[in-house]
């Protein structure tokens, strides 16, 4: 499959990068997409089957070249790698193998000259837990993740307000609280709201976070069991690293206000319907940006120039000229980190994406959220009900 060609506005040396940014796709759609751009238009179709033997023998490559603009006027060039990561291998965990796959997707990151490199969605295992790398790289790693941190929380403020949901007299359950992304939300919200629900697969670190934001003056409760807090909650966030969608809403309040911000999605997509469930940690660049068709291939959003935070972190960072490991590390994330990073961001005009879900966008969104004229019109069935 031959490489995608870069941008007639890019650079015309392509190996030289401002940034990188290191993913993978969450269903085998997905992948397939990818594929069959990729491949010539006169071959026949693959089958989902063909693709599981053919996927495992190809290794990281950029598939994406883009150029991104901030509002400021500057601009800087970069690519997308895709791991090749299947979803069988997401569901198992970190085997070597997988962590392979990172490490070769973080070299081709080198081969191309990129000086920093963001690692979305499962990725980042790399930076957030005790793995390591077998060598050390030239290319500056950041997960991303503080972005996320950062769109999600400030999302989850907006979409309050417009629902007339007070923050203050909520109360907030964080699905996934132990996490990175988790335990980063759970920080900035213990000062903010009534009361804060916990919930996460290990007990003992669970336990240990939960009395540490409970000395500081927060009501905190937290259990393994998500379900048995649901029904408390008025605000929900899933942050919690899962295969595929897990977590049933069935239980929560009606009117409760629903972040779904994992990758893969957390939440059953039948579970919640209408204007309260939103896709969080996704962020929409103002400025905008260039590349070759095969972005919209994998990435279809009712918006144009929609992307998840923690690939945005890398290039807000190439743009504010800061190559460094912004985040790295798990429980890292304070809330000053994340006021810092949001900062950066809406400088260069990268700012929470306008609500959406499954169903499409939220309506009655007000325009500064759409992005005013910006907006791209919304793809056929883009209207929640």
């Amino acid at each position: 499959m031959p490489t995608c060609p870069p941008n007639a506005e890019m650079r015309a040396d392509t190996r030289s990068s401002d940034f990188a940014l290191i993913g993978h796709q969450e269903s085998w759609s997905r992948i397939s997409r990818i594929v069959h751009h990729l491949r010539s238009k006169e071959k026949p179709p693959l089958s989902v089957e063909t693709l599981k033997e053919t996927i495992p023998w190809i290794p990281a490559r950029p598939i994406v070249r883009l150029r991104c603009r901030s509002i400021l006027g500057d601009a800087v060039d970069g690519i997308y790698i895709e791991t090749f990561l299947t979803p069988e291998e997401l569901a198992v965990g970190p085997l070597r193998r997988s962590l392979q796959r990172i490490e070769d997707a973080i070299a081709v990151a080198e081969r191309e000259g990129a000086r920093i490199a963001a690692l979305g969605g499962f990725t980042s295992i790399m930076l957030e837990s005790r793995t390591r790398l077998t060598r050390s790289p030239t290319t500056v790693l950041s997960t991303g993740n503080s972005l996320t941190a950062a769109f999600i929380v400030k999302g989850v403020e907006q979409a309050a307000a417009l629902i007339g949901l007070p923050i203050e007299d909520a109360t907030l359950l964080v699905i996934g609280a132990t996490g990175d992304v988790g335990s980063a939300c759970s920080s900035y919200f213990a000062p903010r709201v009534r009361r804060l629900l916990l919930a996460a697969r290990r007990l003992n670190q669970l336990e240990a976070f939960g009395r540490a934001l409970g000395g500081e003056g927060c009501e905190t409760r937290w259990g393994v069991e998500a379900g048995v807090l649901l029904p408390e909650a008025d605000i929900i966030i899933a942050a919690a690293s899962m295969a595929r969608p897990l977590i049933d809403l069935t239980g929560c309040r009606p009117a409760a206000l629903v972040c779904d911000a994992g990758y893969p999605k957390n939440i059953q997509a039948t579970a919640v319907s209408g204007p309260r469930l939103f896709h969080g940690g996704m962020g929409r660049s103002l400025g905008g940006w260039t590349s070759d068709s095969l972005l919209d291939a994998f990435y279809e959003f009712p918006v144009q120039h929609v992307a998840h935070g923690c690939l945005l972190e890398g290039i807000v960072l190439a743009l504010e000229r800061r190559y460094e490991p912004f985040s790295q590390g798990r429980g890292n994330i304070t809330p000053q980190r994340i006021e810092e990073i949001y900062a950066i961001a809406a400088r260069h005009g990268f700012v929470p994406a306008p609500f959406f879900n499954h169903r499409g966008l939220w309506p009655n969104q007000p325009t500064e959220l759409l992005g005013g004229k910006a907006v791209a019109t919304a793809r056929t069935g883009a209207t929640a009900s």
